[in-house]
Protein backbone atom coordinates (compact mmCIF):
# COMPACT_ATOMS: atom_id res chain seq x y z
CA UNK A 1 0.00 0.00 0.00
CA UNK A 2 3.25 2.45 0.68
CA UNK A 3 4.95 1.67 -2.75
CA UNK A 4 1.19 2.73 -4.55
CA UNK A 5 0.68 5.58 -2.63
CA UNK A 6 4.21 6.61 -3.33
CA UNK A 7 3.49 6.10 -6.95
CA UNK A 8 0.07 8.22 -7.25
CA UNK A 9 1.99 11.19 -5.86
CA UNK A 10 4.85 10.94 -7.73
CA UNK A 11 2.26 10.59 -10.84
CA UNK A 12 0.16 13.43 -9.42
CA UNK A 13 2.92 15.81 -9.14
CA UNK A 14 4.31 15.02 -12.42
CA UNK A 15 0.77 15.65 -14.18
CA UNK A 16 0.66 18.99 -12.09
CA UNK A 17 3.81 19.87 -13.58
CA UNK A 18 3.34 19.15 -16.89
CA UNK A 19 0.06 21.15 -16.58
CA UNK A 20 2.19 24.04 -15.50
CA UNK A 21 5.08 23.57 -18.39
CA UNK A 22 2.32 23.79 -21.05
CA UNK A 23 -0.14 26.31 -19.66
CA UNK A 24 -3.51 25.97 -21.97
CA UNK A 25 -3.02 22.37 -23.18
CA UNK A 26 -2.16 20.31 -26.42
CA UNK A 27 -4.80 22.48 -28.42
CA UNK A 28 -2.61 25.76 -28.11
CA UNK A 29 0.80 26.23 -29.86
CA UNK A 30 3.51 26.60 -27.18
CA UNK A 31 4.66 29.88 -26.54
CA UNK A 32 7.58 30.99 -28.22
CA UNK A 33 9.50 34.02 -30.73
CA UNK A 34 6.65 33.14 -33.47
CA UNK A 35 4.35 35.15 -31.32
CA UNK A 36 4.47 38.40 -32.83
CA UNK A 37 4.72 36.85 -36.52
CA UNK A 38 1.36 35.29 -35.69
CA UNK A 39 0.15 39.10 -34.19
CA UNK A 40 0.80 41.02 -37.59
CA UNK A 41 -0.88 38.97 -39.62
CA UNK A 42 -3.76 41.00 -41.04
CA UNK A 43 -7.18 41.27 -41.01
CA UNK A 44 -7.71 40.17 -44.38
CA UNK A 45 -5.87 36.46 -43.70
CA UNK A 46 -7.93 36.31 -40.39
CA UNK A 47 -11.16 36.42 -42.69
CA UNK A 48 -9.65 34.34 -45.03
CA UNK A 49 -9.97 31.43 -42.51
CA UNK A 50 -12.69 28.56 -43.55
CA UNK A 51 -14.60 29.07 -40.39
CA UNK A 52 -16.41 26.24 -41.59
CA UNK A 53 -13.23 23.95 -41.14
CA UNK A 54 -12.75 24.98 -37.89
CA UNK A 55 -15.93 24.29 -36.46
CA UNK A 56 -16.14 20.98 -37.89
CA UNK A 57 -12.83 20.31 -35.92
CA UNK A 58 -13.22 16.78 -33.76
CA UNK A 59 -11.89 15.90 -31.00
CA UNK A 60 -11.87 12.02 -29.35
CA UNK A 61 -13.12 11.89 -26.08
CA UNK A 62 -14.24 8.31 -24.36
CA UNK A 63 -17.92 9.15 -25.30
CA UNK A 64 -17.28 9.62 -29.05
CA UNK A 65 -15.75 12.67 -31.17
CA UNK A 66 -16.89 16.20 -29.87
CA UNK A 67 -16.48 19.68 -31.87
CA UNK A 68 -12.85 21.32 -30.36
CA UNK A 69 -15.44 24.27 -30.07
CA UNK A 70 -17.58 22.81 -27.69
CA UNK A 71 -14.78 21.73 -25.77
CA UNK A 72 -13.35 25.11 -25.16
CA UNK A 73 -16.63 26.29 -24.23
CA UNK A 74 -17.62 23.95 -21.89
CA UNK A 75 -13.86 23.31 -20.39
CA UNK A 76 -12.71 26.59 -20.29
CA UNK A 77 -9.54 25.39 -22.57
CA UNK A 78 -8.08 23.49 -19.36
CA UNK A 79 -5.28 20.60 -20.75
CA UNK A 80 -6.87 17.63 -18.66
CA UNK A 81 -10.78 18.81 -20.07
CA UNK A 82 -9.92 18.29 -23.70
CA UNK A 83 -9.28 14.21 -23.35
CA UNK A 84 -10.97 13.52 -19.91
CA UNK A 85 -14.22 11.97 -19.70
CA UNK A 86 -15.53 14.60 -17.95
CA UNK A 87 -15.91 16.43 -20.92
CA UNK A 88 -19.52 15.82 -20.68
CA UNK A 89 -21.19 17.05 -17.72
CA UNK A 90 -23.00 14.19 -16.83
CA UNK A 91 -22.44 10.30 -17.62
CA UNK A 92 -24.11 6.90 -17.14
CA UNK A 93 -22.92 3.39 -17.21
CA UNK A 94 -24.96 0.30 -17.31
CA UNK A 95 -23.92 -3.45 -17.01
CA UNK A 96 -24.95 -6.81 -16.74
CA UNK A 97 -22.75 -8.80 -14.53
CA UNK A 98 -22.19 -12.46 -14.91
CA UNK A 99 -19.73 -12.85 -12.14
CA UNK A 100 -18.24 -16.50 -10.85
CA UNK A 101 -16.83 -16.74 -7.18
CA UNK A 102 -13.89 -18.98 -5.88
CA UNK A 103 -13.39 -19.39 -2.22
CA UNK A 104 -15.37 -21.47 0.79
CA UNK A 105 -12.88 -20.95 3.51
CA UNK A 106 -10.92 -23.20 4.77
CA UNK A 107 -11.35 -26.94 3.58
CA UNK A 108 -13.31 -29.07 6.72
CA UNK A 109 -14.93 -32.60 6.77
CA UNK A 110 -18.99 -32.41 6.42
CA UNK A 111 -19.94 -36.19 6.54
CA UNK A 112 -18.24 -39.40 7.68
CA UNK A 113 -19.47 -42.76 7.59
CA UNK A 114 -19.87 -44.18 10.85
CA UNK A 115 -18.17 -47.78 10.20
CA UNK A 116 -14.54 -47.85 10.71
CA UNK A 117 -12.49 -46.54 9.05
CA UNK A 118 -14.97 -43.42 9.21
CA UNK A 119 -13.58 -42.20 5.68
CA UNK A 120 -14.75 -38.87 4.49
CA UNK A 121 -17.74 -38.22 2.52
CA UNK A 122 -18.78 -34.79 2.04
CA UNK A 123 -16.06 -31.52 2.22
CA UNK A 124 -16.60 -28.25 1.92
CA UNK A 125 -14.57 -28.42 -0.99
CA UNK A 126 -17.52 -30.29 -2.63
CA UNK A 127 -19.30 -26.81 -2.93
CA UNK A 128 -18.54 -24.82 -5.92
CA UNK A 129 -19.93 -21.73 -6.91
CA UNK A 130 -20.94 -21.26 -10.45
CA UNK A 131 -21.60 -17.98 -12.63
CA UNK A 132 -24.37 -16.06 -11.50
CA UNK A 133 -25.80 -12.82 -12.86
CA UNK A 134 -25.76 -9.39 -11.07
CA UNK A 135 -26.12 -5.74 -12.28
CA UNK A 136 -24.03 -2.37 -11.92
CA UNK A 137 -24.38 0.96 -12.56
CA UNK A 138 -22.31 4.22 -12.53
CA UNK A 139 -23.18 7.98 -12.57
CA UNK A 140 -20.60 10.70 -12.98
CA UNK A 141 -20.42 14.17 -13.13
CA UNK A 142 -18.22 16.87 -13.59
CA UNK A 143 -18.63 19.60 -10.90
CA UNK A 144 -17.86 23.48 -11.54
CA UNK A 145 -14.21 23.99 -11.48
CA UNK A 146 -14.49 27.25 -9.40
CA UNK A 147 -16.78 25.32 -6.74
CA UNK A 148 -15.90 23.81 -3.91
CA UNK A 149 -15.76 20.51 -5.42
CA UNK A 150 -13.95 21.92 -8.47
CA UNK A 151 -10.81 20.38 -7.21
CA UNK A 152 -11.80 16.84 -8.32
CA UNK A 153 -12.29 16.65 -12.74
CA UNK A 154 -15.10 14.39 -12.07
CA UNK A 155 -17.33 12.75 -9.00
CA UNK A 156 -18.54 9.09 -9.89
CA UNK A 157 -20.89 7.13 -7.56
CA UNK A 158 -21.70 3.29 -8.42
CA UNK A 159 -23.14 0.74 -7.31
CA UNK A 160 -23.08 -3.40 -8.18
CA UNK A 161 -24.78 -6.56 -6.72
CA UNK A 162 -24.79 -9.96 -7.14
CA UNK A 163 -27.48 -11.86 -4.95
CA UNK A 164 -27.80 -15.32 -6.08
CA UNK A 165 -24.62 -17.42 -5.63
CA UNK A 166 -25.93 -20.82 -4.02
CA UNK A 167 -24.54 -24.54 -4.02
CA UNK A 168 -25.51 -27.66 -2.30
CA UNK A 169 -23.96 -31.34 -1.74
CA UNK A 170 -25.33 -34.33 -0.08
CA UNK A 171 -23.71 -37.53 1.46
CA UNK A 172 -26.12 -40.63 0.90
CA UNK A 173 -25.85 -43.74 2.88
CA UNK A 174 -28.04 -46.43 4.99
CA UNK A 175 -28.08 -44.89 8.52
CA UNK A 176 -24.63 -44.93 8.15
CA UNK A 177 -23.66 -41.16 8.30
CA UNK A 178 -22.75 -38.63 10.89
CA UNK A 179 -20.72 -35.12 11.00
CA UNK A 180 -17.82 -34.97 12.76
CA UNK A 181 -17.07 -34.57 16.85
CA UNK A 182 -18.75 -34.71 19.67
CA UNK A 183 -21.97 -32.87 18.56
CA UNK A 184 -23.24 -35.39 16.74
CA UNK A 185 -23.25 -37.83 19.44
CA UNK A 186 -25.81 -35.13 21.40
CA UNK A 187 -28.12 -35.13 18.58
CA UNK A 188 -30.76 -37.89 16.83
CA UNK A 189 -30.03 -36.77 13.11
CA UNK A 190 -26.38 -36.58 12.60
CA UNK A 191 -25.81 -39.61 13.60
CA UNK A 192 -27.12 -43.10 12.00
CA UNK A 193 -28.06 -40.68 9.44
CA UNK A 194 -29.58 -41.97 5.74
CA UNK A 195 -28.34 -38.34 4.30
CA UNK A 196 -26.48 -35.37 5.01
CA UNK A 197 -26.85 -32.28 3.34
CA UNK A 198 -24.91 -28.76 2.69
CA UNK A 199 -26.17 -25.86 1.19
CA UNK A 200 -24.42 -22.61 0.87
CA UNK A 201 -25.95 -19.12 0.11
CA UNK A 202 -23.81 -15.81 -0.71
CA UNK A 203 -24.75 -12.26 -1.94
CA UNK A 204 -22.60 -9.31 -2.58
CA UNK A 205 -23.41 -5.61 -2.29
CA UNK A 206 -21.13 -2.51 -2.97
CA UNK A 207 -21.11 1.41 -3.17
CA UNK A 208 -18.28 3.02 -3.51
CA UNK A 209 -17.90 6.90 -4.29
CA UNK A 210 -14.50 8.54 -6.08
CA UNK A 211 -13.10 11.89 -7.19
CA UNK A 212 -11.37 12.25 -10.31
CA UNK A 213 -8.73 13.68 -11.52
CA UNK A 214 -7.49 13.42 -14.80
CA UNK A 215 -4.70 13.90 -17.24
CA UNK A 216 -3.48 13.40 -20.73
CA UNK A 217 -0.44 11.01 -21.75
CA UNK A 218 -0.61 12.43 -25.46
CA UNK A 219 -4.14 13.26 -27.37
CA UNK A 220 -5.33 9.68 -27.22
CA UNK A 221 -4.76 8.35 -24.00
CA UNK A 222 -6.22 9.23 -20.95
CA UNK A 223 -4.99 9.08 -17.36
CA UNK A 224 -7.41 9.36 -14.44
CA UNK A 225 -6.44 8.98 -10.63
CA UNK A 226 -8.87 8.23 -8.32
CA UNK A 227 -10.05 8.29 -4.60
CA UNK A 228 -13.00 7.77 -2.42
CA UNK A 229 -15.30 5.68 0.31
CA UNK A 230 -16.05 2.31 -0.50
CA UNK A 231 -18.72 0.12 1.48
CA UNK A 232 -19.09 -4.02 1.07
CA UNK A 233 -21.72 -5.85 2.35
CA UNK A 234 -21.00 -10.24 2.17
CA UNK A 235 -23.62 -12.01 3.59
CA UNK A 236 -23.77 -16.13 3.82
CA UNK A 237 -26.05 -18.65 4.99
CA UNK A 238 -24.72 -22.35 5.58
CA UNK A 239 -26.47 -25.50 6.71
CA UNK A 240 -26.23 -28.83 7.32
CA UNK A 241 -28.99 -31.02 7.22
CA UNK A 242 -29.14 -34.60 8.40
CA UNK A 243 -31.89 -36.89 7.44
CA UNK A 244 -32.94 -39.99 9.48
CA UNK A 245 -35.90 -41.39 7.37
CA UNK A 246 -37.42 -43.35 10.13
CA UNK A 247 -36.86 -40.16 12.70
CA UNK A 248 -37.12 -37.15 11.03
CA UNK A 249 -35.11 -34.45 10.30
CA UNK A 250 -31.73 -31.90 12.55
CA UNK A 251 -30.02 -28.96 11.47
CA UNK A 252 -27.12 -26.84 11.99
CA UNK A 253 -27.79 -23.60 10.53
CA UNK A 254 -25.03 -20.63 10.29
CA UNK A 255 -25.07 -16.76 8.82
CA UNK A 256 -22.29 -14.40 8.62
CA UNK A 257 -22.19 -10.30 7.54
CA UNK A 258 -19.32 -8.64 6.93
CA UNK A 259 -19.68 -4.70 6.46
CA UNK A 260 -16.24 -3.19 4.88
CA UNK A 261 -15.74 -0.09 5.15
CA UNK A 262 -12.95 2.15 4.39
CA UNK A 263 -10.84 4.00 1.18
CA UNK A 264 -9.79 3.35 -1.92
CA UNK A 265 -7.42 4.06 -4.38
CA UNK A 266 -6.74 3.82 -7.72
CA UNK A 267 -6.02 4.39 -11.34
CA UNK A 268 -7.66 4.30 -14.61
CA UNK A 269 -5.87 4.52 -18.53
CA UNK A 270 -8.49 4.68 -21.14
CA UNK A 271 -6.62 4.62 -24.85
CA UNK A 272 -9.17 6.31 -27.72
CA UNK A 273 -8.60 4.20 -31.28
CA UNK A 274 -11.15 5.88 -33.43
CA UNK A 275 -15.06 4.71 -33.03
CA UNK A 276 -13.42 2.37 -30.30
CA UNK A 277 -11.79 2.76 -26.67
CA UNK A 278 -9.55 0.24 -24.70
CA UNK A 279 -9.96 1.22 -20.78
CA UNK A 280 -8.07 -0.54 -17.95
CA UNK A 281 -8.96 0.12 -14.35
CA UNK A 282 -7.17 -0.71 -11.04
CA UNK A 283 -7.98 -0.15 -7.35
CA UNK A 284 -6.80 -1.31 -4.11
CA UNK A 285 -8.24 -0.25 -0.74
CA UNK A 286 -7.91 -1.14 2.74
CA UNK A 287 -11.20 -1.26 5.07
CA UNK A 288 -12.67 -1.77 8.67
CA UNK A 289 -14.54 -5.33 8.28
CA UNK A 290 -17.71 -4.80 11.13
CA UNK A 291 -18.50 -9.23 10.73
CA UNK A 292 -20.53 -11.01 12.57
CA UNK A 293 -21.72 -14.53 12.58
CA UNK A 294 -24.93 -16.58 14.65
CA UNK A 295 -26.00 -20.22 14.55
CA UNK A 296 -27.98 -22.77 16.00
CA UNK A 297 -28.79 -26.39 16.20
CA UNK A 298 -31.82 -27.89 16.59
CA UNK A 299 -33.04 -31.79 16.88
CA UNK A 300 -36.25 -33.18 16.41
CA UNK A 301 -38.03 -30.95 14.05
CA UNK A 302 -41.00 -32.47 12.96
CA UNK A 303 -42.08 -32.57 16.92
CA UNK A 304 -43.70 -29.88 18.33
CA UNK A 305 -40.77 -28.55 19.89
CA UNK A 306 -37.54 -28.47 18.29
CA UNK A 307 -35.39 -29.67 21.20
CA UNK A 308 -32.48 -26.71 20.36
CA UNK A 309 -28.49 -28.13 21.52
CA UNK A 310 -26.77 -24.87 20.24
CA UNK A 311 -28.25 -21.27 20.29
CA UNK A 312 -25.44 -18.28 19.44
CA UNK A 313 -27.57 -15.71 18.67
CA UNK A 314 -24.42 -13.16 17.27
CA UNK A 315 -20.81 -12.72 18.49
CA UNK A 316 -19.09 -10.11 16.73
CA UNK A 317 -16.42 -8.40 15.87
CA UNK A 318 -13.87 -6.26 13.53
CA UNK A 319 -10.35 -6.51 12.00
CA UNK A 320 -8.80 -5.46 8.80
CA UNK A 321 -9.56 -6.26 5.41
CA UNK A 322 -7.93 -5.52 2.34
CA UNK A 323 -9.53 -5.09 -1.47
CA UNK A 324 -7.75 -5.24 -5.17
CA UNK A 325 -9.60 -5.07 -8.11
CA UNK A 326 -8.66 -4.71 -11.74
CA UNK A 327 -10.99 -4.09 -15.07
CA UNK A 328 -10.70 -4.62 -19.05
CA UNK A 329 -13.76 -2.79 -20.73
CA UNK A 330 -13.40 -2.20 -24.65
CA UNK A 331 -16.17 0.62 -25.69
CA UNK A 332 -17.60 1.02 -29.02
CA UNK A 333 -18.89 4.48 -30.01
CA UNK A 334 -22.64 3.64 -31.51
CA UNK A 335 -24.07 7.71 -31.41
CA UNK A 336 -22.31 10.82 -30.00
CA UNK A 337 -24.42 10.23 -26.88
CA UNK A 338 -24.04 6.24 -26.31
CA UNK A 339 -21.67 3.31 -26.59
CA UNK A 340 -21.38 -0.28 -26.10
CA UNK A 341 -19.53 -1.92 -23.43
CA UNK A 342 -17.38 -5.29 -22.84
CA UNK A 343 -15.22 -6.45 -20.32
CA UNK A 344 -13.88 -8.39 -17.53
CA UNK A 345 -13.59 -7.66 -13.84
CA UNK A 346 -11.49 -9.59 -11.20
CA UNK A 347 -11.91 -8.89 -7.45
CA UNK A 348 -9.89 -10.19 -4.57
CA UNK A 349 -11.46 -9.50 -0.89
CA UNK A 350 -9.37 -11.23 2.26
CA UNK A 351 -10.01 -10.63 6.25
CA UNK A 352 -13.74 -12.27 5.85
CA UNK A 353 -15.78 -13.68 8.27
CA UNK A 354 -17.41 -17.22 5.68
CA UNK A 355 -19.63 -19.23 7.04
CA UNK A 356 -18.19 -22.33 6.71
CA UNK A 357 -15.19 -21.72 8.84
CA UNK A 358 -17.54 -20.86 11.52
CA UNK A 359 -18.57 -24.61 11.94
CA UNK A 360 -17.47 -26.06 15.17
CA UNK A 361 -18.50 -29.74 15.95
CA UNK A 362 -17.61 -29.56 19.48
CA UNK A 363 -19.65 -29.38 22.18
CA UNK A 364 -18.49 -27.81 25.25
CA UNK A 365 -20.57 -24.21 26.74
CA UNK A 366 -18.53 -22.17 24.51
CA UNK A 367 -18.48 -24.21 21.55
CA UNK A 368 -19.91 -21.98 18.68
CA UNK A 369 -18.74 -18.66 20.06
CA UNK A 370 -16.14 -17.77 18.20
CA UNK A 371 -15.58 -15.44 14.97
CA UNK A 372 -12.90 -16.95 12.37
CA UNK A 373 -12.29 -13.55 9.77
CA UNK A 374 -9.36 -14.84 7.77
CA UNK A 375 -11.42 -15.71 4.67
CA UNK A 376 -10.82 -15.05 1.23
CA UNK A 377 -12.80 -14.92 -1.92
CA UNK A 378 -12.38 -14.24 -5.35
CA UNK A 379 -15.08 -12.70 -7.83
CA UNK A 380 -14.31 -12.64 -11.48
CA UNK A 381 -16.47 -12.96 -14.77
CA UNK A 382 -17.71 -10.65 -18.17
CA UNK A 383 -19.63 -7.54 -18.03
CA UNK A 384 -22.09 -6.41 -20.86
CA UNK A 385 -23.48 -2.83 -21.35
CA UNK A 386 -24.64 0.95 -22.17
CA UNK A 387 -22.97 3.97 -21.38
CA UNK A 388 -24.33 7.62 -21.88
CA UNK A 389 -22.46 10.89 -21.87
CA UNK A 390 -24.03 14.44 -22.04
Amino acid sequence: MIYITRYLLASAIACSTAFCAFGQGPFYPPRTNAMPEIAARTQAERSSRDSSAEASLLVNTWMGERQAQDLLTVSGGGKEDYCSSTANRWWIQADALFWDRIGNGCDQILVLETDPPEAALLRTDNLDFSMEPGWRVLVGYRPDPHSVLGCCSALEFSYFGVYGWEDSAAAVGDQNLRIPGDLSLATNNFLFADEIRAVYRSRLNNFEANCIKSCCADCSTQIDFLAGFRFLALNEDFSLIGTDLQEGTSSYDISTSNYLYGLQMGGRMTRHLQQWSLQFTGKAGLFLNDAEQSQIVTDFPNAPDAFVHRDVPGVSGTSAAMLGEIDLTLVRRITDVWSARLGYSVMGLGGLALAPDQLDFSLTPASGTNLSKDGFVLFHGVHVGLQAGW
